[in-house]
This record gives structure tokens, sequence and C-alpha cells, in this order.
């Protein structure tokens, strides 16, 4: 069994350490200024009875049987220190000729006083260490030799008490252990505010970051800290805030992408600008088409454009807004063009934190966005907008082109190319697979659209199955068409993921491809013998699968971008890829948008659920009839009208 992993709090790891720190310091403390103090001391001691023995010794200095020479000696030396308890001069039979004895020191439970033989006998015990246990480590003696004509003539011996420096040691020691105590709790204190100072706010950041995941990008931090903590969550707001403005960029780019009408473009410009940028006022000008340096304020809330006089720029404002390396303009910087400003602050109500932004689409101003907030836009910001501008000005210049009349004889001529090649790059036969009933078909609309479907026989008896849908319409579709199936067969003969197929058709188109075109697809590989499908989606509808032992259809749909919208990272982090295990009697239905969008005079879309439901009850029919009963439906549903967009069908059935 594996030892279990305890988490333990970065405060408690801080003040294990702050009281450990603490813990060595008054160790040391103690060793060096108590335990090492009074051992020197201690050797200072012996040190100097030592001396005072060699002294006694070196009194006698004539051979002589007189020993009392001694006594003044060493009784003046017993009043003298206090530390001495006796002094015992011995003849070289260890015999006691002259002693003193510090009664002082001596507790032999009597008050009776000692006499000189007494004494002698105390001391006698001393040398012989018969002292009490607990008063051994508080005594200490030292023993010089008598030396008379280089012969050993007697011993002094010398007894000292240690008591005091004991008693100063311990005294240390407990000042020491107080102060250890004291210095303990106050490191707690500090320990745990340095780790609040540093906790809450990585508490607050890991809070922060964990919203990320679930799609929470308002998360911002705020942490007074000039350290590295305040820059933990500098950062932390800097990737959130870089997050969230490609957030905004590609629903942005994704919602302009789905719309053609010029008015709703304009509106969601505005808001969707407005909104992203946090300002008070958004306001969008075009220019007039026949006017080079007109600008009329669009009204996006109305059927119709304001009737107000434009908003006319010279060539020389002109170029001074373009002058900025990045074309974002605070109101301030106009007062020099004294009309232009005045007509500007007091027609939109501006105050001088305002911006003007040209909305430039091939060296040609087409527009200009003004922004209104309280507070001066960053230089961060300035990208931002610039980008949300640019993306906007490709949605405009769509819908402008749809809007003008004079581009609808280009779009005639276009067509009729569009269809003829469009035509030419579908499959003239279904492929024969053994076990497999396969049918694929196209009903062009009347405008051309940009469907495509085809079949790639691979090794092993294996078949590739396409279906794509090219965003616009006409010849550009047609073209991007052409160069698709180019691309699809080089690929199919050598990617046998539909996966990394269309992550390497991605990056080739991201190349080719106009910025405001992308495509949607689906790519299979089959596998007949062992009823094998593979297939990964980028962008396109899901597909639907009926199996034999069930009577509803469920759809798939994995995950992935279209093709042309990114240049890799992203589209290959997306795509997902799937694998269904097909049984005899399963069913398939691969199809593009028009299938469901079809429209009835009532305007009523024909849907997805309808599509599902006929798939469903379709019984007992080969591939081709599923398509045929699917086309009938929606050609009934739409009460004969001609389609707006093409209608592509794949049905795959196990025999």
């Amino acid at each position: 069994m594996g030892l279990r992993k305890h988490k333990f709090s970065l405060k408690y790891k801080i003040a294990f350490t702050f009281m450990l720190l603490v813990l060595i310091v008054m160790a040391t403390v103690t060793y060096f200024f108590t335990i090492r103090e009074l051992g020197l001391r201690v050797d200072q001691m012996e040190e100097r009875m030592e001396r005072l023995a060699n002294n006694i010794a070196s009194i006698r200095s004539v051979e002589t049987d007189d020993w009392s020479i001694y006594q003044t000696v060493i009784d003046n030396q017993i009043r003298l220190n206090r530390e001495l308890v006796y002094i015992a001069i011995l003849d070289e039979n260890e015999n006691i000729k002259a002693h003193a004895l510090n009664v002082d020191w001596v507790d032999l439970g009597t008050d009776t006083e000692l006499t000189t033989a007494r004494q002698a006998a105390v001391i006698r015990r001393l040398m012989e260490g018969q002292i009490a246990e607990e008063s051994q480590r508080d005594f200490a003696s030292k023993s010089v030799n008598i030396m008379m004509s280089g012969r050993d003539s007697g011993t002094v011996r010398v007894g000292f008490s240690l008591v005091d420096l004991n008693n100063d040691m311990l005294e240390n020691l407990y000042r020491n252990l107080r102060l250890g105590l004291i210095f303990l709790i106050l490191a707690i204190l500090m320990s745990l505010f340095l780790s609040d100072r540093i906790i809450k706010p990585l508490q607050k950041l890991t809070k922060a970051m964990l919203k990320i995941p679930a799609g929470d990008l308002d998360s911002e931090i705020h942490i007074e800290s000039n350290d590295e903590i305040g820059e933990m969550a500098e950062t932390f707001n800097f990737v959130v805030h870089g997050l969230r403005e490609k957030k905004v960029i590609e629903n942005f780019s994704r919602d302009l992408g789905t719309n053609m009408d010029l008015k709703t473009v304009c509106r969601m410009i505005r808001d969707q600008i407005t909104t992203a940028l946090q300002a008070d006022t958004g306001i969008l000008l075009l220019r007039d088409q026949d006017k080079e340096f007109d600008f009329h304020l669009i009204d996006v809330d109305h059927d119709e454009s304001s009737t107000e006089s434009p908003l006319v720029c010279d060539e020389e404002l002109l170029k001074t807004l373009l002058d900025d390396p990045i074309h974002v303009i605070p109101l301030r910087k106009l007062k020099e063009v004294e009309n232009f400003y005045t007509t500007l602050k007091t027609r939109f109500k501006l105050t001088d934190s305002a911006v003007l932004v040209p909305m430039m689409m091939q060296d040609a101003c087409l527009g200009l966005f003004i922004l209104q907030r309280k507070e001066d836009i960053t230089e961060n910001e300035k990208y931002f907008l610039r980008t949300l501008i640019q993306q906007g000005m490709m949605a405009i210049e769509n819908a402008l082109l749809l809007e003008e009349q004079a581009e609808k004889e280009r779009l005639k001529r276009e067509l009729e190319i569009a269809r003829t090649m469009q035509q030419s790059l579908l499959p003239i036969q279904m492929p024969q697979i053994k076990n497999v009933d396969l049918h694929g078909c196209c009903l062009p609309a009347a405008e051309i659209g940009g469907d495509y479907f085809d079949f790639f026989e691979l090794e092993n008896g294996k078949l590739g199955i396409v279906i794509a849908d090219v965003t616009g319409k006409g010849a550009s579709a047609a073209f991007y068409m052409a160069v698709v199936k180019g691309l699809m067969l080089s690929l199919s003969r050598s990617q046998h993921s539909p996966a990394q197929l269309l992550s390497e058709l991605n990056r080739r188109l991201w190349n080719q491809m106009d910025r405001k075109i992308f495509i949607t697809m689906i790519y299979c590989i089959l596998d007949p013998e062992k009823r094998r499908f593979i297939f990964s989606r980028a962008g396109h509808n899901g597909l639907m699968v009926k199996t034999a032992d069930k009577e509803d259809v469920y759809c798939l749909s994995p995950r992935g971008i279209g093709l042309g919208l990114e240049s890799g990272p992203i589209f290959d982090d997306t795509i997902e890829e799937e694998e269904i295990q097909l049984n005899k009697g399963d069913r398939i239905l691969l199809f593009t948008d028009g299938a469901f969008e079809t429209r009835n005079c009532d305007a009523d879309e024909f849907g997805e659920s309808r599509l599902m439901e006929i798939f469903t009850v379709s019984e007992g029919m080969n591939a081709a009839g599923y398509n045929s009963r699917i086309l009938e439906s929606i050609s009934a549903f739409s009460e004969q009208s001609e389609p707006h967009d093409d209608i592509t069908l794949i049905t795959l059935k196990i025999l």
C-alpha cells in the first residue's frame, strides 16, 4: 500500500521555519554564552587553584620537619578565597601536617564547633571523595607535589567549590529559556502575520485561476504589492485580458461571418465594440460611395440612414488620421481642425477623451468609428480596438458588395462560371463497394454555393469520403472548391487519419485563402471489411447515424473549427476524431446546411428535426432512395421554390 500524501499549508510551513530558526538561534546563544562560558570559567578556576597550590608548595624552600610554616599562609588563603573549601599539606606518607577548612561549605548535620582534629578528619573524608552524590558536581580539587632538592617531600591539596559557577549557569539557562519562549511566541505571531500577507494573495490568485477553465474570463485580481506576488497578479491579469480579447475577437468574427445585411453588420460592430471596450457610446459613420470626403452616420436602430448633413473630412484631415501608427486618434489632438472638432463635439456630445478610428480597407478609408468613454484608452486597448475595427470592416465590405447594384451583373456572370466549375468537381459515378450501399448527390441552388462532396479510393480497400461547404457564393466559392479537391487528391494518399488530413489541409489553405472565407468539412475513412467508420469534423454540420437495432437517429458532432480560420495551433488543439463500429443495416447521413435551412413561403426553415424524422422512417430503401426521399420532402416543404443554397447529401448503408 502506498503512503498517503498529506497536504501541509504554507502558513504552517512558514510558522515551523520561524520556530526552528528561533530554536537554533537560542540553542546557539545558550551554548556560546552559557554552557561554553561556564566551561571557560571552570577552566579558569582550576588554573587559579593550581597556581595557588603551586605557590603554597613553593613556600618550603629548605628541608625541615617544621610543617607549621604553611599554616599561616593557608589560613589566609581560606579567608581570602571564598571558593576554597580546604587546603591540606601532606607529607610523603600522605599524613596531614597542616590544614585549613572553610566550614561555610561543610554541612555535618551538627552545630558543634569543629576542633582541629575533627577538621583534619573532615578534610580527609573530602579528599577521599566522601561527599553527598548531589554535591559532587559542585566540588573539585587540585593537587601539587612539594619538591625539595629534587625529591618529592609531600603534597599540597586544594579543594574548591563550583556552586557559584553552577548557580550562575542555571540562572542563565532559565533566563535563556524565558527569552526563548518570548522570542518563540513573537516568531509564531510574526510568521502568521507574514504568511497571511503571502498566502491570502496566493489564495486569491488560485481562486481566480480556477475560474478560467470554466470559461470565466472576468476574474481579474487586484493585489497592492510591489514584490513578486504583485508581479504574478499583474501577469495573471495580462493573460486573462489577452484571453478575454481573443474570445471577443473569435465571437465577433463568427457573428459577423453569419450576417451579410449592412445594417445588421453595422449594429453588431457598434454594439460589440462598445461593449468590449466598456465604452459609453459608439458611433459608426460610412463614407459616401460617390463623395470621397463625406461620411454619413449609419442609424443602425432605424430602417433609414440618418438624414443629417454628412461629416466632411478634407484630404489633409484624413492624412492626419492615417499618420498615426495604429490609427486611433484622441479627439483632443484634432483641436487644430476647428470646424471638424467642433462639429463632432456638438453633434455627438463628445468629450476630449473620445477616440476617432479610421476604418481602413486596402489603403482606403471606408468609414469612421468614434468611441466615447470616461477613461482614456490605453495603448493595449488601442491595438485591440484596431483589430476589432479591421474585423468589422471586412464584414462591412462584404455587405456593401452585396448591396451595390453594379455588382449584380458581375455576380451573374460568376454564377454561370461557378455552376459549371462546381458540377465538374463532383464525382461522376458512385464507388462500388462490397456490402456497402453508397450514394451522394448535390442539388445546386439558383445562386451557386460552395458545396462539395467526393470519394477517394485508399489502400487496403478503404474509402475516403468528404463533404464540404465553402462560405460565400459564385466563382470564388467554386475556385476554392477546386483548390480543395486538388489538395484532397494529394493528401488522401498520404494521410491515414481524418484529423491529421484536416490539420494539414488547414495549414495549406491558410496561405492561399482570403481571410473573409472559410470552409467547413467532414472527412471520413470507411473500412468495409472491418465495418469501421472514422471521421473528423472541421466546423461542418454533424452527421446522422441510424442503427438497425434502434429506432432513433442520433447525431455525432466531434469538436473542430472551420478550415482557413486560423493558421494551425488552435485548429490542431480543437480537432477531434471519432470512430463508429457499424453493423448490418446501419445507415449514416452526411449533409450540408442547405438541407435544413430551406425555407417555405412563411419563412419557416425545414430544420434538422424534419431531416432526422425522414431519415428515421425511410425503411427498406437503398442509399439513392433515401437521398431522393429527403430531396422530395424538402421540395414539397419549400413549395417548389428555388433553394437559396446548395443541398448536398451522402447516404451510406451497410448491407
